[in-house]
């Protein structure tokens, strides 16, 4: 057999390794000789696409939320009605007692209502006497009690710059009623103590506190304060500050005390 039949490798089978050349691993980027650049090209994945970089919001701004798009078909949801709070003050009607009142004084009863179930009857200053004896006396009435009796100031109401303020109350019938009448500045109230004896202390604090004149108290006084105080704290032009100095500077008498204070730092080391 020749030497060339004998060296020969057939096909299919490996050569021997000391016949085995050298070689390098192929560079994946770098193609192998005599691959085609097409199939290179097909095999490499695509380059990615570069994503646009947002614009950088000024320092201290935030940015909006996106408003949510309206659903196709369908209005925006109407507004919700505003509010309305509860009816606090309401005209009295269908009530026995109020319609004999209204019935028996006319136009001297200027208003009746009833607020938050307190019902209120307003009367005019020269019919306030009778109204209040009738409320005694009426046997569907007896209101027996002056349960308060007090006053309001309001300087902006020319003519009616005082309110008074009754409150009454039946033991017999339990039952309240609130009687209100205004007088001007400077006119005095008919005293309803020959009615309610109970009125006398709480009549003498209105004129302490409003200086409102009851006429016809039995002992209208000062009642809280000294007889010489100057106005009458509750007015809404009262000064609060310094009415207090005006009258102690008048009546006490102010003396300066030297003391050691050493004999305070003794007590309070023996109190360590």
């Amino acid at each position: 057999m020749a030497d060339d039949e004998k060296t020969a490798t057939p096909p299919g089978d490996k050569p021997p390794l000391g016949d085995k050349p050298l070689a390098t691993t192929p560079d994946a980027k770098t193609p192998d000789a005599g691959s085609e650049p097409a199939a290179m090209d097909a095999q490499a994945p695509p380059p990615a696409a570069e994503k646009p970089v947002p614009p950088k919001a000024p320092a201290g701004d935030k940015p909006a939320p996106p408003k949510a798009p309206a659903a196709a078909g369908h209005a925006a949801p109407p507004k919700a009605p505003p509010r309305k709070g509860p009816v606090i003050t309401t005209e009295i009607s269908a009530d026995p007692l109020i319609d004999r009142i209204k019935e028996r004084f006319g136009d001297w009863i200027t208003e009746s209502v009833a607020t938050l179930g307190q019902q209120i009857v307003r009367v005019k200053r020269d019919s306030l006497i009778d109204l209040c004896r009738y409320l005694h006396d009426d046997q569907e009435a007896l209101f027996d009690m002056c349960a308060d009796l007090t006053a309001v100031h309001w300087p902006d109401k020319k003519g009616e710059e005082f309110e008074i303020v009754i409150q009454l109350y039946s033991v017999p019938k339990n039952r309240r009623l609130r009687i209100k009448a205004s007088i001007a500045d400077g006119e005095s109230c008919p005293t309803v103590t020959p009615i309610w004896a109970g009125a006398d202390w709480m009549e003498r604090e209105v004129y302490d506190m409003f200086g409102v004149k009851f006429e016809g108290h039995p002992d209208l006084r000062r009642i809280l304060l000294p007889e010489d105080w100057p106005g009458h704290p509750l007015r809404k032009e009262y000064p609060i500050e310094y009415r207090d100095n005006e009258w102690t500077d008048k009546h006490i008498e102010y003396r300066e005390v030297d003391y050691d204070t050493s004999l305070i730092d003794v007590k309070y080391a023996e109190r360590r």
